[in-house]
């Protein structure tokens, strides 16, 4: 591991100079130095420290480091509470009446763009070089071609409508300081398939440096763990996620088959799944994840402390609380009385007060990391095989009946629940409750929620909101549309 913390440490080095040298403009992330640029895209060993300094942008609190993972989306699905002013608005989709909150979304939405913006000029240095000056060119095109597409899909499921035809978001492709006009849904969704289409091709290469067990002795130090890069199969796997958010099922079948059917990112076994997740990258089902030093105290101090008005714990009913949706309940939808979810235990129940540890390093926090999770990569998994698995049991649905029930079967087995009989009938409320169970925590469960256009059931409040684009659209921040007018 020694060579993964000394290259993201020199990359975090590089992301401040750039960070440092921005302009003050809203969303204008153009280094002032030529220079400092210049020199850094001279070498192979630049470029690679560059994207080093996207991937660690990304670990960022504002991003996948909290709040595009549960500090947003998990408070919106009703699976989490915070007492602070902003997240009690957020709970209420009262969007626009809080500050702190409005600054929240700001926040998320510059600094996405600003980690488009590097992606975009380390795509822009590339179209002067070539394969014969690096060797690594299409690696280093494909990877920052997926987290453009990654970073603005996740900006269109969070700030624009489901229908194809409405105004959405910007797609910046090009490092300038020219404004890029705002596309329709469609068309974002054309230009994150494009790219990501393109990823695919450029890292086919991945077919065979990907192996399962995993391995890290490729000869350069760039191509060894392929987890924390946007691999080939993360792009497959985000292929799917697209295709199945934009309502495509025959491509989000094919490619989450794609993912599946390699094998090399097999599902935990039932008695795994309690920690695999839980703050590092799981050597099994981790197709991509973000390395992050920072993710732990994160958790410490929003996941695991339990401090009042600060901190996110599940909504349950343990203290004599009714809710209408407590995580307890979500767990028992469509199971048998004889099965073990093994997800429960995730979650650490107190007297007054439950614990979500899914996605936290609760050994490192009490102080005591046991022999066989030593070597594990800290971070955060964005994409992981089981939901592969559903979303290909939902999309061939269908079409292929038999395939999606055996899709189902296996990945609610290596949870420890009981399979299916094969009289029992699957249906789409069924692989709607697993996903909840399965991606509970994960920042999925609110974006598939709006997939459906799902009514959304209040734990804040008691009530059910019918499903309305005044719920599921956060109004992009202010500052945009400012910034477009100077």
């Amino acid at each position: 591991m020694k060579t993964i913390y000394q290259l993201i440490s020199a990359a975090c080095l590089v992301l401040t100079l750039w960070v440092s040298a921005a302009c003050d403009d809203f969303l204008d992330v153009r280094p002032k130095s030529e220079k400092l640029e210049r020199e850094l895209f001279e070498t192979a060993q630049g470029f690679e420290d560059a994207i080093y300094g996207v991937y660690s942008s990304l670990q960022s609190t504002s991003l996948y480091g909290m709040d595009l993972l549960w500090g947003v989306p998990e408070v919106l699905a009703q699976n989490l509470s915070c007492n602070s002013s902003a997240m009690d608005a957020l709970s209420k989709y009262n969007y626009t009446g809080n500050s702190s909150l409005r600054l929240r979304f700001s926040n998320i939405w510059t600094s996405a763009y600003q980690s488009i913006g590097y992606a975009n000029n380390i795509l822009s240095q590339l179209e002067d070089k070539s394969p014969s000056q690096l060797p690594l060119y299409n690696y280093y095109k494909g990877e920052m071609l997926a987290v453009r597409a990654l970073l603005h899909f996740d900006m269109l499921r969070l700030f624009a409508p489901t229908n194809q035809s409405s105004t959405a978001i910007p797609y910046s492709k090009t490092y300038s300081q020219d404004i890029t006009p705002f596309s329709t849904v469609a068309e974002t969704y054309n230009n994150i398939i494009s790219d990501l289409k393109e990823a695919e091709s450029l890292l086919s290469g991945d077919e065979q440096l990907i192996r399962y067990p995993h391995e890290n002795t490729q000869y350069h130090e760039f191509l060894n763990y392929r987890e924390t890069h946007f691999n080939l199969y993360a792009v497959q796997a985000l292929l799917a996620r697209v295709y199945w958010m934009k309502g495509d099922m025959a491509s989000a079948a094919a490619y989450a088959e794609k993912v599946i059917g390699s094998g090399k990112f097999p599902l935990v076994e039932e008695t795994e799944v309690q920690d695999f997740l839980a703050g590092t990258l799981s050597p099994k089902e981790t197709i991509f994840g973000i390395y992050s030093t920072s993710y732990l105290e994160t958790c410490r101090s929003y996941l695991y402390e339990l401090t009042s008005f600060h901190s996110y714990s599940p909504f349950d009913d343990t203290s004599g609380m009714k809710h209408l949706l407590p995580w307890s309940e979500v767990y028992n939808y469509d199971v048998e009385a004889t099965s073990q979810d093994f997800r429960r235990n995730q979650f650490d129940k107190g007297t007054a007060s439950v614990r979500l540890l899914k996605l936290v390093d609760h050994y490192n926090l009490n102080g005591y990391v046991p022999a066989n999770r030593a070597s594990l990569i800290s971070g955060v998994t964005l994409l992981h095989t089981s939901e592969m698995y559903l979303i290909a049991a939902e999309a061939l649905l269908s079409s292929d009946y038999n395939k999606a029930f055996n899709y189902y079967n296996t990945e609610i087995k290596s949870r420890g629940l009981t399979p299916l009989a094969s009289s029992t009938t699957l249906t789409e409320d069924m692989i709607y409750h697993e996903y909840h169970k399965e991606l509970f925590g994960e920042g999925q469960v609110w974006f598939n929620m709006k997939r459906l256009n799902k009514d959304i059931i209040s734990n804040v409040e008691s009530r059910t909101y019918p499903a309305s684009n005044d719920l599921y659209v956060i109004p992009i921040p202010q500052e945009e549309y400012s910034y477009r007018q100077k």
